[in-house]
Parts: structure tokens; C-alpha cells; sequence
């Protein structure tokens, strides 16, 4: 109960022992009674008007008491919920600040290997994921043929999309899971077991086996000769990028891995080389678990109203650059993080939580600090359209949302 609650409650009590008493008086001298006479007090009577009037209020008072103990009581029982909410809440931001502060990198750009720490990984990291998406969709472009669905997952994929009012397309959906992934696990010989869980029941195999050996071929950039054959194969057309991958796939398959010709060895020595995406799953796993709890925590407090809680959401988004915007946009979107949003945790549902409660990147507008309305092709509203997107206040949208 607030301080307004509390005082109009007081007000009430006040005036009602007011009317009660002013009836009392009125109904004794409409019934003849009287506490004085004219030229004297009545003792007897005053007595007992008194002793009325002492029971009754006294008991009134003793009642108001106890209940307003009650309501002092209740209010430092949440005032110290609250302040242990607070208490764990930041901590868990100072949490997140150490986790940030721990981040490395170390990565080959212009000629050199140069080490990023903090924040600055993010920026790097991003690009990695947006070079491999592009990546993916140069080799569906290879195998238009292929199917890159399951159909039991497609129908699922298809559902998700329109319980989320998503506009993208299920195959954009599925670039972006598969992009993500294997930027996330790495396309290393290590990652085979993972993968092979988180894609048995949702792709074709064949396009899969296929696309990561096409992944795999591209090595670290300081492997200058390799990295320049990489940047040859895919720079030709599709056509001639697929003869030459069939030429590598296919001796790579086969158990005579001596007969190859010599246009095509250089690109299949690749395959022996250390990986371009080698993973980021040890650099972000906890990253995102730590902060995917803390959302959570924060929904799960039932005793904050709407207002409050996306007050404390602030503090938290708060703390989160540009570019981790972007990471987490494109984690919730994939496999790995979709229970952000587009496969909400439901766990609590029995606490009297609805599913709207865990879609944290609506709820919290979480991802509204993105700059413009897209990165490369990616339409942010075509994705998350009730998230009240910072892009909307500016004045160029506004007039050409009049305009149009």
C-alpha cells in the first residue's frame, strides 16, 4: 500500500468515526436524552454517554492501531524484498560488466594480427557473423536444387514465424540459424558432434555435409597464399565456383585422396589448414547465459508493477553497446537463442506468468537502440515489428511515414 492509499485510508477512518458519533449525539436528544440541563451538568448521564463513547472509541483506536502496525509491518517486509531485489539485480550487472571486461581477441587485419579486448570484440565479431551469412547464401546460390529443409521443421519454422508476426522468409530464418551456429561452434573437426545434434532433426544432410566442407575451405587470414586461393574461388561465378567445389568436395568424399588435379590442389590444401571460424562459443557462452538469467530474474519478480520492472530493464540495457545489440539480434533469431523471444521461456507459466512475460526482446525493447532500420539486409522490424525502435523518433522517418 502507497503513501496516498495509506493517507485517504486514515481519512476515511477519521470521518467515519466523525459521522458515527454525530449520529450518536443527534439520535440521544431526538430520544430525550441530554448530558446537561440548563442550570446544571447531569453527572449520571454525562457518565454514561462517556463510558459509551470511551468503549467505543477506545476500541475504534485499538483497531485502527493494530492495522495500521500491520500496514508498517507489511511495508518494510517489501521495502526489504525490494532492497534485496535491487542488491542481487545490480549485482548481477556488475557481473556483466566483469564478463565484458574479460573478452579477447586476437585476429589478423591489415597485415598484422592485432588483439581486441572488451567491447571492441563485439564489432569484430559481428562482421564474422554477417561474413559468414553472405557466405551461406553464395553457396544456396550454388545448390538452388538442394533442399535445405526437413519437412517436419519446416512446418515448425513456419509456425514460429507467425506466432511472431516475422515477415522474413522461413529460408532467411534458416540462413540465419545456420550462419549463426557455425559461426558460434566453429567449423572445426570438434564442433562435428554439436552440430550434428543441432541440425540432424532440422536440415537436408547432404546441404549441410556440403556447406560446411565449402565453410572449411576458407582458413585464418594470415595464411596470406591460402586466404589469397580462398578469395579466387569465390570470387568466380557460380557456375565455375560449383565446378570447382565439386572437383574438391567430390576427392574429398573419396578414399583416394591422391588423385586430384593440380588446378584444384592448392584449394584442397585448405581443408588441412586452421579454420577462418574457428568459434566463439568458450568467448560467449556465458555471456549470453548470464545475461539471458538476468532477464529472467527480473520478469520472475511478481511484487514490481509493468513500470517498474521496464525501469530495471533500462539499467540493464543500459549497459549494452551498439554492436552487442546486434550480436544479440542475430542470437535470438537462431536456434541457440531463440528462447529470447521467438521460443519464449514458458517454464513459469504455472506461477501465473504469461508467454508474453518471457519475450524479452519485445518486452524490454532490448534491441531498440540499433542505428537506422536495417544492417546490410536486415529489416530489424521485419523480424521484431513491436519493438518501439529508436529509429522512429527521428525526423526524416516521421515524414516519410506522413508522406507515405
Amino acid at each position: 500500500m502507497n503513501e496516498n492509499q495509506v493517507k485517504n485510508l486514515t481519512i476515511g477512518l477519521l470521518v467515519s468515526v466523525g459521522i458515527i458519533l454525530v449520529y450518536f449525539l443527534i439520535a440521544t436528544a431526538i430520544d430525550g436524552y441530554w448530558i446537561w440541563n440548563y442550570d446544571k451538568l447531569d453527572f449520571a448521564a454525562t457518565g454514561q454517554v462517556g463510558d459509551f463513547i470511551g468503549g467505543f472509541l477506545g476500541t475504534i483506536i485499538s483497531g485502527a492501531a493494530f492495522y495500521f502496525l500491520y500496514l508498517t509491518l507489511n511495508e518494510q517486509r517489501k521495502s526489504g524484498i525490494k532492497q534485496s531485489f535491487e542488491s542481487r539485480l545490480y549485482q548481477l550487472i556488475n557481473l556483466h560488466r566483469d564478463n565484458i571486461s574479460e573478452l579477447e581477441y586476437t585476429k589478423f587485419y591489415k597485415s598484422k594480427l592485432e588483439k581486441s579486448e572488451s567491447r571492441k570484440v563485439f564489432r569484430i565479431v559481428v562482421q564474422e557473423f554477417m561474413d559468414c551469412f553472405h557466405e551461406v547464401k553464395r553457396f544456396e546460390k550454388m545448390y538452388p536444387e538442394l533442399e535445405v529443409f526437413k519437412p517436419d521443421y519446416q512446418a515448425e519454422i513456419s509456425k514460429i514465424k507467425k506466432v511472431n508476426n516475422c515477415r522474413a522468409t522461413i529460408k532467411e530464418l534458416a540462413f540465419v540459424d545456420i550462419a549463426f551456429c557455425f559461426f558460434y561452434y566453429g567449423v572445426s573437426k570438434e564442433s562435428d558432434t554439436i552440430l550434428l545434434h543441432k541440425f540432424y532433426h532440422r536440415y537436408n544432410k547432404e546441404f549441410m555435409i556440403r556447406l560446411k566442407t565449402f565453410l572449411q575451405l576458407k582458413p585464418k587470414e594470415e595464411k596470406k597464399k591460402a586466404f589469397k586461393e580462398w578469395k579466387n574461388f569465390v570470387g568466380k561465378n557460380v557456375s565455375q565456383m560449383k565446378i570447382c567445389f565439386e572437383q574438391v568436395y567430390n576427392h574429398y568424399r573419396s578414399t583416394n585422396k591422391n588423385n586430384i588435379d593440380n588446378e584444384y590442389q592448392s584449394l584442397f590444401s585448405n581443408l588441412k589448414l586452421v579454420k577462418y571460424y574457428g568459434g566463439h562459443q568458450h568467448r560467449f557462452g556465458h555471456y549470453f547465459r548470464h545475461l539471458f538469467q538476468s532477464f529472467k530474474f527480473l520478469s520472475q519478480q511478481n511484487f514490481l508493477t509493468e513500470d517498474e520492472r521496464y525501469f530495471y530493464a533500462k539499467s540493464i540495457r543500459s549497459q549494452l553497446s551498439t554492436y552487442e545489440q546486434y550480436l544479440i539480434f542475430f542470437n535470438s533469431l537462431s536456434s541457440i537463442g531463440m528462447r529470447w523471444e521467438y521460443n519464449a521461456d514458458i517454464e513459469n507459466l504455472e506461477n501465473g506468468n504469461k508467454p508474453e512475460n518471457f519475450k524479452f526482446i519485445t518486452r524490454y525493447n532490448l534491441i531498440k537502440n540499433l542505428p537506422g532500420s536495417q544492417y546490410y539486409e536486415f529489416g530489424y522490424r521485419k523480424f521484431y515489428p513491436k519493438v518501439d525502435f529508436e529509429y522512429k523518433e527521428d525526423i526524416t522517418y516521421k515524414k516519410i511515414i506522413a508522406g507515405g
